[in-house]
C-alpha cells in the first residue's frame, strides 16, 4: 500500500498543478507546453478528422524527471504535419504523423468532449506509466480550454485568448459592470474577492516572445501555492493575487510586496524586468484600477532611475499624486523653489541636493546623514547651513512644518524627473 501512495504522489501532485495551472487561467499554448514539458514526449492535438490543430516537438532527453523543462520542446506549426496512415486505421489506437520529415506512430487519446484527439509519441507506453497517467489527467483540462477558446473565436476573438479580458483592465473600456462580470464568469475569475495586480514587465523583450514563455513557465512553477490568475501579451504577466474579502487590505498588500520581491530575488539573475503591485481592490469596478496601479509603480521606478527591482503603488503614494496632470503648477512651482540648490551645484561641482535629500531621508538626524553620506558631522552641518543660505529657508521644525513638507514634496518632484521639463 505504501508503494502505491509513493507511485502515485507524482500523478496526484501533476493533477494538482494542472488544475491549478486552468484555474489561474492557462492558455491553450500555456497548456500545451506543460504536457510537452512534464511527458518529454512530441505529440499532435488534431480534430476527429486527424487535421492538426497544434503541436509541440521534443528536443531534448530530459524524461523521468517530473519537472517541466524550460527548453525541451518547440511549437511546430500544422502546416508541417502530415497524417503518414489512412484515418481508418485510427481503429487500432495509433495514427502515423511525418513531422518534418520525421515519421513519428502517436497513441491516441480522445478529449472527454470527443471533438479532439492528443496524438502523443506511442514511445510513451514504453516508459514509466505515470507519464501517461498525467496526460490523461490533464485531457479534461485541455477540453475545457479548447472549449473557452472556440467560444472566444465565435465572439470575434479569434487570436488573442487574452483579448476579452484585457479589454476589461482598459479604464477607458466602455463596457457595464454586468458586461464585466460576464467576462470573468468565462475566465473563471471572481471580481468579488480582494485583489493586488503584479505585474513583471520584461525590459528587453522586444519581439522575443521566447523569453515571455520562459518568464511564464518560471512564474508558475513558483506560484504553484498561491491563489492567483494569470495574463500575458507583448513584455508582460500580470497575475492578480486573489484573498478572503475579511482580509485586511494592509496586510494583503504587505504579503503581495513580500511575495514580489521574493519572485524579483528568484528571477533577477535570469530576466531583466520590473515588478510593480497595486494597492487592494474588490469589485468589478476596479479591476481596471488595480492593473494601471501596478504600471504606475513600474512608472515610477524608471522616473526615480531605480535599477530593476520590485516595488508597491501603497509605499509610492506621494510620488503618485505629484504625477497627476492637474498638479502640472505645483510641479512649475517647486523647480522655483529647488533650482537655487540645482544650479549652485552644477556650477560648482557640489552635491547639495543629495545632502539635503539625505537628511530628509534619515529623518534630519545629524550623525545618520553624516554617516550616509561618508562625510564628518561638522561638515554636514556646514552644507546645511549653505543650504539654508541658497534656499532662505530655516529647518525649524516647531515653526516651519509646512514649510518643510513643501519642501520634502520639491525634492520628490525633482527625483521623478520633472525638473528636465516643467511644462508637463
Amino acid at each position: 500500500m505504501g508503494n502505491d501512495k509513493a507511485y502515485n504522489k507524482p500523478v496526484y501532485n501533476e493533477l494538482i498543478r494542472v488544475s491549478n495551472l486552468y484555474y489561474s487561467n492557462c492558455s491553450l499554448s500555456d497548456l500545451l507546453d506543460y504536457l510537452a514539458g512534464i511527458s518529454g514526449f512530441t505529440f499532435v492535438l488534431t480534430d476527429t478528422g486527424f487535421h492538426p490543430v497544434a503541436a509541440r516537438l521534443v528536443f531534448g532527453s530530459q524524461k523521468n524527471t517530473f519537472v517541466a523543462s524550460d527548453h525541451a520542446f518547440g511549437e511546430i506549426p500544422p502546416e508541417e504535419i502530415s497524417l503518414s496512415s489512412p484515418a481508418s486505421e485510427s481503429e487500432s489506437g495509433t495514427a502515423v504523423f511525418c513531422i518534418r520529415e520525421e515519421t513519428v506512430v502517436c497513441k491516441i487519446l480522445p478529449l472527454p468532449n470527443y471533438s479532439y484527439y492528443l496524438c502523443i509519441d506511442g514511445k510513451i507506453s514504453l516508459t514509466d506509466s505515470r507519464f501517461l497517467a498525467i496526460v490523461e489527467n490533464a485531457l479534461p483540462f485541455l477540453a475545457l480550454t479548447l472549449d473557452k477558446e472556440k467560444a472566444f473565436t465565435a465572439a470575434g476573438f479569434s487570436n488573442d485568448f487574452f483579448a476579452p479580458f484585457l479589454q476589461v483592465l482598459h479604464s477607458t473600456s466602455s463596457k457595464t459592470p454586468d458586461e464585466i462580470r460576464n467576462i470573468c464568469n468565462i475566465y473563471n475569475f471572481n471580481p468579488d474577492l480582494k485583489r493586488v495586480c503584479m505585474t513583471l514587465q520584461l525590459q528587453n523583450a522586444g519581439e522575443d516572445k521566447e523569453e515571455l514563455r520562459e518568464l511564464i513557465a518560471r512564474l508558475r512553477n513558483l506560484l504553484n501555492a498561491d491563489k492567483y490568475f494569470l495574463i500575458y501579451s507583448h513584455n508582460f504577466v500580470s497575475v492578480f493575487l486573489l484573498y478572503p474579502l475579511a482580509d485586511q487590505d494592509l496586510d494583503i498588500i504587505t504579503k503581495s510586496y513580500v511575495l514580489s520581491t521574493s519572485l524579483f530575488k528568484e528571477l533577477e539573475s535570469r530576466f531583466s524586468l520590473r515588478i510593480g503591485i497595486s494597492s487592494a481592490h474588490f469589485g468589478v469596478e476596479t479591476i481596471a484600477v488595480s492593473f494601471e496601479e501596478s504600471f504606475k509603480s513600474i512608472k515610477v521606478q524608471k522616473q526615480l532611475n531605480l535599477p530593476g527591482s520590485a516595488s508597491s503603488y501603497f509605499e509610492q503614494s506621494i510620488y503618485h499624486i505629484l504625477n497627476i496632470p492637474e498638479l502640472k503648477d505645483f510641479r512649475k512651482l517647486s523647480r522655483d523653489i529647488i533650482s537655487p540648490l540645482i544650479e549652485y551645484d552644477a556650477a560648482n561641482d557640489t552635491n547639495f541636493f543629495e545632502t539635503l535629500q539625505q537628511y530628509f531621508h534619515n529623518s534630519f538626524n545629524i550623525q545618520k546623514t553624516a554617516k550616509a553620506l561618508y562625510i564628518h558631522r561638522n561638515t554636514l552641518s556646514y552644507r546645511l547651513q549653505h543650504i539654508k543660505e541658497l534656499l532662505k529657508f530655516d529647518f525649524d521644525f516647531e515653526h516651519n512644518t509646512d514649510a518643510l513638507f513643501t519642501l520634502y514634496l520639491c525634492i520628490c518632484v525633482y527625483q521623478l524627473g520633472y525638473h528636465k521639463d516643467f511644462t508637463s
